[in-house]
């Protein structure tokens, strides 16, 4: 038993501290995969919201309807309704052609009657609320000043909470606007969503908290110190994380955990199986603890682990702050993003091989059949009664997943993408990129805007990027007196890139050559070498 607990012992202590230091290598990175289970447990304990449904109607018809799914941040909705009338002149049929004049004489030299144009107003009506598409209507009026009358109607779990009686004369325009108060409507949040909500803004905190404390552990474990409290410690650690990636594999909601950051990636029940073994051998170690001795005396082991603790804090907060010491990004120095982005590796598929089911009915039975079965006994089955109803597509063989996959850059004044022309351009680019214009470290102005004055006289493109929107863009560049406008990326893309925001690239064509933090940016000179190599 002591063997088996000493060896437990070594290979659990060294994993905490390896997978603690793979991730604390890169807190931002874990802290994504924090936040998006945050998301998915505020999503999933959420209450089910009613839907709005907003419809138009000519008297008692619906001319057309739109469904919007409510949020819990609902207050108010515009809603803006523009009608206009159209004249179209319909020519009446020859009275003629209708039988009883078939069947009368008609006298010698008589003119023949007809009838006067039929006068039709078409009613064009375009409801704007989140897009909704245009409903139109027709209706003919009895004489010049016939007016049409639209109803307008918003309603809420079956309940009428708008309407709006809507006259429009014929050959006129209408137009009106109000907002649409949901608020009454909403449900109001628990106090379990509003909880993992609020968890999302300390993700980076909880981040090195968990990494630094895995390490903190494992090196507690190695020399013995304090053996109940540290194997307590892991097993209430192991049992969280066991959960996390339980939660992963069964919903499929997470399906990277990070728990090796982007050193090995691990499906979910790849981790979620590592998670029960670990648990199995803290049990194993837990039940085992008094076979196991301190290498240090109580005094010491105190010191020793103060300075293990403050090392590794330090290491965590030093690489967020100045980047990953250790870089497994598919933008690490050396990558040519073009390259990862069109070839796919030997032996790898480039696509997923789909096995199509087709379920077919028949009254209250169903069959499901497969896509050979379905055409060569097509016949048979329709003879049969069994009719299509839906199809469902089945992964056999995933194919190459590309890590780069979403990159793109937008002009957001005239939506030019910029993307080929990064990608495929020649010659040194400088990304500049803040995440979001409200967040980060703001200390870093004055030197990127000598850079971009240098940039431009040596003819280096430069590339400023933000997922913020156009205008908070605008005003930050203003703000801080940037002489350069933003161009737009997405969020993700960019915090893929930019593990601080800002962060700096060098790029030569499409290989990253190198990447800065923004509190330790390159001198002009320094770039100037890193052209030259």
């Amino acid at each position: 038993m002591r063997i088996i607990v000493q060896i437990s012992r070594v290979f659990t202590a060294l994993l905490f501290i390896f997978s603690g230091m793979v991730k604390l290598n890169d807190p931002s990175g874990f802290a994504i995969k924090l936040n998006e289970y945050f998301d998915v447990f505020a999503a999933d304990v959420a209450k089910h919201q009613d839907t709005l449904k907003v419809e138009l109607l000519d008297g008692a018809n619906v001319i057309n309807t739109a469904q919007f799914q409510l949020f819990s941040s609902d207050k108010s909705q515009p809603l803006q309704i523009n009608a206009l009338s159209e004249l179209k002149v319909v020519e009446a049929a020859n009275d003629s052609t209708s039988a009883d004049s078939a069947a009368a004489p008609v006298k010698k030299g008589s003119k023949k009657k007809t009838q006067a144009p039929l006068k039709t107003y078409h009613l064009k009506l375009n409801a704007t609320y989140k897009g909704m598409p245009a409903g139109d209507v027709s209706f003919q009026p009895q004489d010049s000043g016939a007016k049409a009358m639209v109803v307008v109607r918003a309603s809420v779990a079956g309940k009428t909470i708008y309407q709006k009686d809507l006259h429009v004369e014929a050959g006129n325009t209408a137009q009106f606007k109000t907002d649409i108060q949901l608020e009454p409507y909403v449900k109001k949040e628990g106090a379990l969503h509003r909880f993992f909500h609020s968890l999302k803004q300390y993700s980076l905190q909880f981040s090195v908290l968990f990494c630094a404390l895995e390490v903190v552990l494992g090196f507690a474990l190695l020399v013995g110190w304090s053996i109940t409290f540290t194997v307590s410690s892991m097993l209430l650690l192991i049992v969280f994380f066991t959960f996390l990636t339980w939660y992963s594999w069964v919903f499929n909601k997470v399906t990277d955990c990070g728990c090796f950051g982007d050193f090995i990636k691990l499906k979910p029940k790849e981790s979620f199986l590592k998670d029960v073994v670990l648990t199995a051998l803290i049990l194993i170690i837990f039940f085992g603890r008094n076979y196991i001795k301190p290498w240090f005396s109580k005094a010491f082991g105190w010191k020793f682990m103060g300075v293990i603790s403050a090392l590794t804090i330090g290491f965590g907060v030093y690489c967020y702050m100045y980047l990953p010491v250790w870089d497994f990004l598919p933008y690490k120095p050396g990558n040519d993003i073009h390259k990862i982005m069109t070839e796919v590796p030997k032996g790898m598929r480039s696509s997923d091989s789909i096995q199509m089911i087709f379920v077919l009915e028949k009254g209250k039975d169903s069959l499901r059949v497969t896509t050979k079965e379905y055409t060569t006994q097509f016949e048979k089955l329709d003879k049969e009664g069994w009719k299509y109803r839906r199809r469902i597509d089945k992964v056999i063989i995933e194919g190459y997943k590309s890590p780069i996959h979403d990159f793109a850059i937008t002009d957001p004044k005239t939506g030019t993408d910029l993307k080929d022309s990064f990608i495929m351009g020649k010659g040194f680019k400088l990304l500049w990129i803040v995440t979001y214009t409200d967040k980060g470290y703001h200390g870093a102005s004055q030197e990127i805007s000598q850079l971009y004055a240098w940039a431009k006289n040596n003819k280096v493109a430069f590339y400023p990027v933000t997922a913020s929107s156009t205008e908070p863009a605008a005003n930050y560049a203003k703000a801080q007196k940037l002489p350069f406008a933003f161009f737009a990326a997405d969020q993700k893309m960019l915090m893929t890139l930019a593990r601080y925001s800002p962060t700096l690239y060098l790029f030569k064509d499409a290989v990253v050559i190198d990447k800065w933090s923004g509190r330790n940016l390159p001198t002009e000179k320094q770039l100037q070498k890193r052209i030259a190599k």
